[in-house]
């Protein structure tokens, strides 16, 4: 008898998952997403809604339900960067056994207490390494010695037999057949299932990978015809931060993938602000890279107007911490952000003469300025350039010759010298966070004092704030004037008694 292909394998193992998995979730809904202006129809299938928030759950549970009793009296071991562990959890407590999970000790502590939430006692945390790799090969290196179960993440045909689940629902779900869709890809587990499912009912349908910039391992292991490791990737998104594919997802995505394109951090960060304004969920990162994707394309003019597009948010489990991080990226957009140096007089006024000569559509991002000994004064301007302001900025930081130079922000330390003040104020200011409000402002304290330390980046909130030097030149002129420079539109927050390097 003919030996069955891993994609045929994959589609029967979908069939048998139905009577499964829905033994601990349910059906997740398939969302109408209205984007601004005419353009095509796009859907998302809900995975944030499921019982983990991710659709790993569908995998994790169907290959465990799949082993014998004997095999789960073993114990289970499994290697994750945090959603396949939640579903492992989740069918360790359904079906009680035990499960050890191998995590990256950077894993965002959301997806470790989520683990521990889903799975109670049945389940034991091991953080190891610093990537998944390293985080994997410890647990397989347990289950050689102990003779434990293991359960891949995404190279395995009861796994991808698990998230094809989300696939067979699309299909039971859609009006009519999809044009084309956007998978994101980080092992290929998930990918390579719905692309066979899709491909299965709909045989037109154009598939599409997606794949960080610094994280794409199945481009590389397609180029290379399998699996390829990655010296690095990048952890912005990371559920999908995999430096090698599995051999059976390589095999399948060769074969059913149209395409692999890959995105930038920023055009994810942009995906996940167009999540909470159309449909108010925050997706995590490698959750919103369907949809930026898509939106990369759509902006190409690749997409036709008629066509129906499907996108599937399939994670929304992220540390709170890094929506600061994300709301900066998003307000960057496709901008490019950049850091220059400049040398500008040691005067009164001179600070806010630099900034008056930025070009036209120049966003401030980051300003560090700390008055130091010398004639020159070497403030650091962090800027935000779109691809058409971009071109001026350069021609002009060009007719400056040697007064500017780029510059590499790496740490956020300000040098000045206090010494060089002769009666300082520095104060908190807020101020309205839109083009222009930040120099309106320093034009109305110029003619009180001298700005002698400037601390200042954009947060991606309404309100900008600021942390300024103020040197009034003398005690005297100090206490006549520091109360109208705190009645300046009631933008002085505080006054702090002293900056220190």
């Amino acid at each position: 008898m003919k030996e069955r292909s891993v994609a045929e394998q994959v589609r029967q193992a979908v069939h048998q998952a139905r009577a499964r998995v829905y033994q601990v979730g349910k059906v997740t809904p398939l969302e109408k997403f209205s984007l601004p202006g005419e353009g095509p129809e796009v859907w998302v299938k809900r995975e944030d809604l499921g019982p983990i928030k991710a659709y790993k759950w569908r995998g994790a549970f169907n290959a465990m339900a799949c082993l014998t009793e004997e095999e789960r009296a073993r114990g289970i071991v499994a290697a994750s960067a945090g959603n396949h562990a939640q579903g492992i959890a989740l069918a360790a407590k359904h079906l009680g056994c035990r499960a050890r999970i191998f995590m990256p000790e950077p894993t965002p502590q959301v997806k470790q207490d989520a683990v521990r939430t889903h799975g109670g006692e049945m389940v034991n945390i091991v953080l190891t390494g610093d990537r998944f790799s390293q985080a994997q090969e410890r647990a397989l290196e347990e289950v050689e010695r102990t003779g434990e179960v293991f359960i891949p993440p995404y190279d395995s045909v009861p796994v991808m037999g698990g998230q094809g689940t989300l696939a067979d629902e699309v299909v039971m779900q859609a009006e009519a057949p999809f044009d084309r869709v956007y998978l994101a890809i980080g092992g290929g587990g998930m990918a390579s299932a719905v692309a066979v499912w899709l491909k299965s009912y709909w045989p037109e349908i154009r598939i599409i990978g997606v794949e960080g910039e610094a994280q794409a391992s199945m481009k590389a292991a397609l180029e290379h015809g399998e699996p390829w490791e990655l010296d690095y990737v990048d952890l912005f998104c990371d559920g999908t931060a995999v430096t090698k594919v599995g051999t059976l997802t390589r095999e399948i995505c060769q074969e059913f993938l149209d395409e692999i394109i890959t995105v930038s951090n920023g055009e994810v960060a942009q995906a996940i602000r167009a999540h909470w304004e159309r449909l108010r969920v925050i997706p995590e990162p490698s959750g919103a890279m369907s949809l930026a994707g898509y939106l990369q394309d759509q902006e190409a003019g690749k997409v036709r107007a008629r066509e129906r597009v499907l996108t599937v948010l399939c994670g929304a489990n992220m540390d709170f911490a890094k929506v600061a991080d994300i709301s900066h990226r998003a307000a960057l957009g496709r901008s490019r952000e950049e850091a220059w140096s400049f040398q500008i007089e040691e005067k009164n006024g001179s600070l806010v003469e630099l900034l008056e000569q930025l070009p036209d559509g120049t966003t401030i991002l980051d300003l560090q300025y700390g008055r130091v000994r010398g004639k020159k004064q070497k403030p650091v301007l962090t800027v935000g350039l779109s691809n058409e302001t971009w071109p001026g900025f350069r021609k002009w930081a060009g007719t400056l010759g040697e007064e500017v130079s780029p510059f590499s922000v790496r740490y956020r330390v300000i040098p000045f010298t206090p010494a060089l003040y002769a009666a300082p104020l520095y104060v908190e200011v807020e101020f309205p966070e839109r083009a222009g409000a930040l120099l309106a402002f320093m034009r109305e304290v110029r003619p009180y004092a001298s700005l002698c330390y400037f601390n200042y980046t954009y947060s991606g909130e309404r309100v900008g704030r600021a942390l300024l030097g103020l040197d009034f030149g003398s005690e005297d002129k100090r206490s006549a004037q520091q109360g109208k420079v705190f009645a300046l539109a009631g933008r002085v927050v505080r006054s702090v008694q002293s900056v220190q390097l």
